[in-house]
């Protein structure tokens, strides 16, 4: 096998806790960066002066949400059996870093996030909800023809980012919200900006991502 035939794709899928539900994108990134370092796992790095760990995350997850499903992919020089990635990974992860699974992907895949479709959500509020007014809520917001909104100081109309959006409730009768936007390139939806339309600030509930969906 030649040189660059054993380099190897690896995809992760790994939970987000709470302990590091304030911890930024750019954050997670460093984050990374070091523990694929301490891992010892033959990391693919990039050439130059500042060589980096070669790493792609799918998805930006917004400051406070917490996540039940992210994904991550990063080279290797060596090909290993995925179970010994898994376990050098999980010995030298953070605190509120879970990695779930661990498979070997085609080194000739699209980057992870040109793969984005779509990110769902599920909300949780601090204070129960009365469930009617709630669904009259999203009733409401989901006639609405646009929502206009800015961001970064461009406007742009929230409306065809929600491609779902409806009342749950839970066994043991706890009323939340679940909601799929969409999360192509320059077109994301953000559950944040959502609970905003419905009336609620972010000190109200728990916005946890549990699904990522990629492009067929």
């Amino acid at each position: 096998m030649s040189e660059q035939e054993q380099i190897t794709r690896i995809r992760l899928k790994y939970a987000k806790g709470p302990s590091l539900r304030f911890t930024g994108h750019l954050d997670m990134q460093r984050l990374w960066e070091r523990l694929l370092r301490r891992s010892g796992l033959p990391i693919r790095y990039s050439q130059g002066f500042n060589p980096r760990a070669r790493l792609n995350l799918a998805s930006a997850l917004p400051l406070g949400v917490i996540s039940e499903s992210e994904m991550l992919d990063f080279w290797m020089d060596v090909p290993l059996p995925t179970e010994t990635v898994r376990k050098h990974l999980a010995e030298n992860a953070p605190p509120g870093l879970d990695i779930q699974e661990v498979t070997s992907v085609s080194r000739q895949e699209i980057a992870l996030q040109e793969q984005m479709s779509a990110s769902e959500y599920q909300i949780t509020f601090y204070d129960p909800q009365p469930q009617s007014e709630l669904e009259d809520k999203v009733a409401a917001l989901l006639a609405a023809d646009q929502l206009p909104r800015v961001r970064r100081n461009k406007t742009y109309d929230l409306r065809p980012l929600i491609l779902d959006l409806k009342v749950t409730k839970a066994d043991d009768g706890e009323i939340g919200l679940w909601m799929r936007l969409n999360a192509e390139p320059g077109a994301t939806g953000r559950p944040d900006e959502v609970m905003e339309e419905l009336g609620f600030t972010n000190t109200q509930y728990l916005a946890c991502r549990t699904g990522l969906i990629l492009k067929a």
